[in-house]
């Protein structure tokens, strides 16, 4: 695939082999000169992508959100691609991991789900950060689940977000007693908090008529493959019931809506809402809990997560 050009939109997407990322990525390849370059944790496996974009505008290449050397070394590929003179339009960040099981810890030191969903992405953001054309749009992918007082994630057995310090978080040791799926929730539902404050703290330091920085809820999401891990009866009930609520339950989408909503409502016109925002797939503010809106906390993640964009 050729360097960004004037006549071209270029985006970066992560996660976007399957789920809401893979119509995220149809509904971008509808766009006239719009490409698409892809990181993937396994590139073999882009059947559906392939299909969904045309060859000549879509690139894909290796990336391992959970190991930050597989994050600068895609960084520094796209940069590559672009050139002197190209820019980028966006990077998407969407790609996501719900670990059910055991704490796990990456190569570099963080807690995998914190590594993966959060720190990953903002090493990428940070890399390629210069790139953006002015009025590019950057998102992240928060989730009601950070939020203790949201009915539905409660109901889905989230106790929502727990955030002392980005430290603490990043050791995968939150704090509140309970058994090993709830802890392994807390630090779910407590990373993409971290997407939502990660997108605050980036609109306090980058002026807005440079990019603009939002986080987005697709909302509950029935029948794509985030209860892998489940028990047989919770995958089935997640498969084939679930998706029967769609049309009563506010809050709930699907993988094709909520994609198709992240294009037209942010990236084709971001100037309809404020940089830093949080919105949800219906265009309306997202409902979150007062942490998302601390700036202190916004602050102590991005002062901690910039020691590992350094290098």
């Amino acid at each position: 695939m050729p360097a960004s050009t004037s006549n071209t939109r270029l985006y970066v997407l992560t996660g976007a082999t399957s789920g809401v990322g893979l119509h995220i990525a149809r509904r971008l390849a509808r766009e006239p000169g719009v490409e698409i370059i892809a990181g993937a944790r396994f590139p073999g496996r882009t059947d559906a992508l392939r299909a969904a974009v045309p060859a000549g505008r879509l690139s894909v290449l290796p990336l391992d959100l959970a190991d930050l050397a597989s994050v600068r070394t895609f960084a520094d590929a796209v940069v590559a691609r672009l050139g002197d003179e190209g820019q980028l339009a966006g990077v998407v960040c969407n790609a996501g991991l719900q670990i059910l099981g055991p704490k796990q810890m990456t190569t570099d030191g963080v807690e995998a789900t914190f590594g993966t969903n959060h720190l990953g992405h903002y090493v990428l953001v940070e890399r390629l950060l210069d790139r953006l054309v002015p009025g590019a749009v950057v998102t992240t992918t928060g989730s009601g689940t950070h939020n203790p007082d949201e009915k539905l994630a409660t109901t889905a057995g989230f106790r929502g977000a727990v955030f002392r310090d980005a430290a603490t978080v990043a050791s995968g040791d939150l704090g509140p007693p309970g058994s090993e799926l709830e802890r392994a929730l807390d630090r779910y539902a407590t990373s993409k908090l971290c997407n939502i404050l990660h997108v605050r703290a980036l609109a306090a330091r980058v002026p807005e008529d440079r990019v603009r920085f939002f986080s987005f809820d697709p909302g509950l999401m029935p029948g794509t493959g985030l209860a892998r891990d489940r028990s047989a009866i919770e995958q089935f009930a997640w498969r084939y019931v679930m998706p029967l609520i769609r049309p009563f339950v506010r809050g709930v989408s699907s993988p094709k809506t909520s994609g198709r909503a992240l294009v037209e409502r942010l990236l084709l016109a971001p100037e309809s809402y404020p940089s830093g925002s949080y919105v949800e797939f219906t265009g309306r503010p997202a409902p979150r809990h007062p942490m998302a809106d601390d700036d202190a906390m916004a602050a102590d993640l991005d002062q901690f997560s910039q020691r590992f964009a350094r290098p």
